[in-house]
C-alpha cells in the first residue's frame, strides 16, 4: 500500500459552526444536517440494541459460563465503556462521515492502514446485516402464520428484510432516523417491561449468589469461561463510532456525537447489567434453561407469563429493525467517505448524492453485499464472530493511534476530552481491546483467524483495484460554497 496520503493538518473542531469546521477539515457540507442529541443517541443505542442483542446471545453467555456470565458482562461491559471514552474523544476531534477511516489517517498521515481499518469497520456492518436478518426472520415469519422449513425459506425473509432497510435508507435521513428513534422507543419500553414485570410480578426465584453458579462449565477453572464469556458484552456493546459516522448530519457535531455515543453506551450498560441479574435471578430450572435455544423467553414467560414474553419479542423485532437500518447506513457513510477521497474503484459512482443528499448508490451496494452474504447463511455464526473482531480491531487500533497521538501532542484539541485522565483511559482502552481480539479468536482460531485474514486480504486487493494515480494520495481542496440552497443546508431538528 501507498502510505503518502496528504491529509490536512489536524485541527480542532470545537471553535467555529459546523460548516466551518467541515470546511477546514478539507469538505464542503453535501449531507444535510438534522440530527440532535436524542437522534444521535438513537443511532448508537440502536446498534446496541441492548436487550434484543442479549436476547440472541444470552444462549451464548451461558453455554460459556452459566449465570456466572453475569460478572464477565459486569466487568467486560466497564472496559467496552473505556474503550467507547476514546473512541468519543476522537470522534470529537474529527467529527467527520467515515469514522475510524478518517481519525486514523489524520493522525497518522498513512492512508493504508486508515484505509484498511475503514474497510473492516465497514464489512462488520455489513456482515452484521444478515446476521441480524436471519436471526428475526422465524420470528417475523411467524406473524404471519408462516412457518420456515430450511435454508431456503429463511434466506426469502432474509433478503426481503434487508430491501426493506435498503428502501428505507433511500428515502431521506429523516425518516431512517425517525424510524430508529420509534426502534430505541421500542427498545427501552420492551427491556422497562420486563425489568418491571419482573420486579413487581415476580420475585427472584434465586438468591444472589445464584450468580455465582458456572453450571459445571469452569471445572478446569473459572478464568477461561470468565474471559470466554466477555464475548456478550464485546458483541452487545460495540459499533461505538455510529454516532460519528452520522456526525456530518449532525447538529453541533463536535459535542453531540460524543455526547450521544457515551449517553448511549452507558445507558445499555446500566439497564443491561440490572436487566440481565433480573433475568437470570428469575430461572427455575436450571438445566432448562441450559438447554434452551431461546432462554431468555423460557425464563420470562415461565416468571411472568407468555403475553409479557410475547410482546418483549414483538418490541425486540421492531428495535432490532431500527439496528439494521443503523448499520446499513453507517456502512454506505463509510463507503461515501472513502469514495470522496477518491479512495476507492469508481469513486465518483459511489459518492454519489441522490436528490434528499443520501449516498445512494453507496446505500444500494451494501444491500447487495448483505444479501451475498446473507446466502452464505451456514457460516453465520462465524461471520458473526468475524463480525465482532473486524470492529473490535479497527476501534483498538484507533484506540493505540489516539493514544500515540496524546504521547506525541498531535492530538488536537477537542471539546470532548478528559484532561489529564486521557492517557489513562487510552491505555487501557487499547490493552483490552487487545485481549479482547485474543479471547473472539480463542473459540475458533482456524475459521475465525482464517476468515479475517481473508477480509484482510480482499481489502488489499480491492485498494490495489483504486487507479495508482489516486491511490493513497488524498488531497482537499478548499471547500466551495454548498450547491444545495435549501437541499443540503443545516436544519433544526424537532428531536
Amino acid at each position: 500500500m501507498s502510505d503518502h496520503a496528504e491529509w490536512p493538518s489536524p485541527l480542532s473542531a470545537s471553535s467555529t459552526a459546523d460548516r466551518e469546521d467541515l470546511h477546514r477539515l478539507g469538505y464542503k457540507q453535501e449531507l444535510r444536517r438534522v440530527l440532535g442529541l436524542f437522534s444521535s443517541f438513537s443511532v448508537q443505542f440502536s446498534m446496541i440494541a441492548v436487550g434484543s442483542a442479549l436476547f440472541l446471545t444470552l444462549p451464548l453467555g451461558l453455554h460459556l459460563f452459566g449465570p456466572a456470565m453475569f460478572w464477565s458482562w459486569v466487568v467486560g461491559g466497564g472496559f467496552q465503556l473505556v474503550l467507547g471514552l476514546a473512541v468519543a474523544q476522537l470522534v470529537s476531534a474529527y467529527p467527520l462521515a467515515g469514522g475510524v477511516y478518517q481519525i486514523i489517517g489524520r493522525l497518522t498521515r498513512r492512508h493504508g492502514p486508515a484505509w484498511l481499518s475503514g474497510w473492516l469497520l465497514l464489512i462488520a456492518h455489513i456482515v452484521s446485516l444478515p446476521a441480524l436478518a436471519v436471526g428475526m426472520a422465524p420470528y417475523i415469519a411467524g406473524w404471519f402464520n408462516v412457518t420456515l422449513h430450511g435454508t431456503r425459506d429463511v434466506l426469502v425473509w432474509t433478503i426481503g428484510l434487508i430491501a426493506l432497510v435498503t428502501l428505507i435508507n433511500l428515502t431521506s435521513v429523516k425518516i431512517s432516523s425517525f424510524i430508529n428513534n420509534l426502534a430505541v422507543v421500542a427498545e427501552v419500553v420492551g427491556f422497562t417491561l420486563v425489568i418491571v414485570a419482573l420486579l413487581v410480578v415476580r420475585h427472584p426465584a434465586q438468591p444472589l449468589d445464584f450468580l455465582t453458579n458456572s453450571a459445571g462449565t469452569a471445572q478446569g477453572g473459572w478464568v477461561g469461561p470468565f474471559l470466554l464469556a466477555a464475548l456478550v458484552p464485546g458483541y452487545v456493546i460495540s459499533s461505538f463510532d455510529s454516532s460519528g459516522n452520522a456526525s456530518e448530519e449532525t447538529l453541533d457535531a463536535a459535542r453531540t456525537a460524543p455526547k450521544g455515543l457515551m449517553l448511549a453506551n452507558m445507558t445499555a450498560y446500566v439497564i443491561g447489567t440490572l436487566g440481565l441479574a433480573l433475568v437470570l435471578l428469575a430461572v427455575e430450572t436450571l438445566p432448562a434453561v441450559m438447554h434452551s435455544s431461546k432462554p431468555m423467553k423460557l425464563i420470562i414467560s415461565n416468571s411472568v407469563g407468555t403475553g409479557v414474553a410475547n410482546i418483549f419479542v414483538a418490541l425486540v423485532m421492531a428495535a432490532l429493525v431500527g439496528a439494521m437500518v443503523m448499520l446499513q447506513l453507517t456502512a454506505a457513510r463509510i463507503l461515501f467517505a472513502q469514495a470522496r477521497d477518491g479512495q476507492l474503484p469508481f469513486a465518483g459512482w459511489f459518492r454519489k448524492l441522490n436528490k434528499e443528499a443520501i449516498p445512494a448508490n453507496a446505500t444500494v451496494v451494501s444491500g447487495v453485499l448483505a444479501i451475498g452474504f446473507a446466502a452464505w447463511s451456514p457460516l453465520l455464526n462465524i461471520l458473526t464472530a468475524m463480525t465482532a473482531l473486524a470492529w473490535t480491531l479497527g476501534y483498538t487500533a484507533a484506540a493505540a493511534t489516539g493514544l500515540w497521538a496524546l504521547h506525541t501532542k498531535l492530538l488536537p484539541h477537542c471539546p470532548w476530552n478528559y484532561g489529564a485522565w486521557s492517557i489513562p483511559i487510552f491505555w487501557i482502552a487499547t490493552v483490552w481491546g487487545a485481549v479482547l481480539c485474543v479471547i473472539l479468536v480463542w473459540p475458533d482460531v482456524l475459521h475465525i483467524g482464517v476468515g479475517i485474514a481473508g477480509v484482510i486480504v480482499t481489502g488489499l486487493i480491492v485498494y490495489r483495484l483504486i487507479p495508482a494515480a489516486r491511490r493513497g494520495r488524498v488531497t482537499h481542496e478548499d471547500a466551495p460554497e454548498e450547491r444545495h440552497p435549501g437541499g443540503a443546508a443545516s436544519t433544526a431538528e424537532s428531536s
